[in-house]
């Protein structure tokens, strides 16, 4: 004899049956480090690579501008690209736009087109960087998306201090913070 179930009947069986097969909630201990930025679970990481960072200097601005391409740009922004090695390269700040409290940024990465990533965590880090890791200090976390060779975007909140700070900026000044990027499809850590 078969009997008919009623939909909610099913619906209600179905959820059960999820329940006992679901694994068990995850701990507030855990729920809480996985919301912490990199910066905070390594700092010894971060401390390391700042001053890395730092060490890296800027080339001369003057050299920039014998390419036009390249003279509409700013300033080569110094980053590090964290993969299985760390590779020290620069960016060029082709967009660069602070209203309220978003930033809008678009960037070339240099050297690594033949190796471009889907997209990238990029940490500003305080252009104090360039003194000493000690100075140095991560600003913001935002996600970078690849769009075309070499060339990314990223749309970001920014904490008001810093949103004050950076809102009269032009793609051309010097920009006040240095990069480290950190693939999101590898998971790098």
């Amino acid at each position: 004899m078969s009997r008919q179930l009623s939909i909610e009947q099913l619906l209600r069986w179905r959820l059960a049956l999820a329940e006992t097969e679901a694994p068990p909630a995850p701990r507030a201990a855990r729920l809480l480090e996985a919301v912490r930025p990199w910066w905070e679970l390594w700092p010894e990481r971060f401390r390391a690579q700042a001053a890395r960072l730092g060490r890296m200097q800027t080339a001369a601005f003057g050299y920039a501008m014998a390419d036009p391409r390249l003279a509409r740009t700013g300033h080569p922004v110094p980053a590090l690209v964290v993969h299985s090695e760390e590779l020290e390269t620069f960016v060029r700040v082709l967009y660069f736009s602070v209203r309220g409290d978003r930033l809008r940024l678009r960037f070339h990465l240099d050297g690594v087109s033949a190796r471009a990533e889907p997209g990238y965590e990029v940490t500003f880090v305080s252009d104090g960087a360039a003194v000493g890791a000690a100075d140095a200090r991560p600003l913001l976390a935002a996600a970078a998306e690849h769009s075309t060779d070499g060339e990314y975007r990223l749309d970001a909140a920014l904490p008001d201090e810093i949103a004050g700070r950076w809102e009269r900026l032009k793609v051309t000044d010097p920009m006040p913070f240095r990069l480290i990027l950190r693939p999101t499809a590898a998971g790098a850590g």
